[in-house]
């Protein structure tokens, strides 16, 4: 069952239905984009086709898909999840965030330890 093709002479294209009957009942699970050209045995020599995107990629030349980069489940790399989603929007919030817990956190230290440091230092002038 085709859903929408065009015909020009020797080719085909168009996007045929997939269907998943592992339930016992016929599911569309989805649609791919196809084209199909039929060749002689001459014409199929001229132009030698490869696997998939392998050499010689030409005949016709298949691009890299176009996928968002979202596309991939999280769960194998979410930091790339985090880059995407948080990183690439609030990246100098972020940064700017921790550059002032660390300079807050270096104060707080300093102030902590003053004391301790400035009784010493007057114990060991007198002594």
């Amino acid at each position: 069952a085709v859903v929408s093709t065009q015909s020009t002479g020797k080719k085909i294209r168009g996007f045929w239905p997939v269907f998943d009957d592992s339930m016992g009942e016929q599911e569309l699970t989805g649609k791919v984009d196809l084209e199909i050209e039929i060749l002689t045995g001459e014409d199929a020599e001229e132009k030698p086709a490869g696997q998939g995107r392998n050499s010689p990629n030409q005949y016709p030349t298949l691009e890299p898909p176009n996928r968002p980069m979202t596309s991939f489940n999280f769960l194998f790399n979410p930091l790339k999840i985090f880059k995407i989603l948080i990183w690439d929007k609030l990246k100098w919030k972020i940064l700017t965030g921790f550059i002032i817990l660390l300079i807050v956190a270096l104060l707080a230290l300093f102030i902590y330890t003053s004391p301790g440091a400035i009784t010493t230092a007057i114990v060991n002038l007198i002594l």
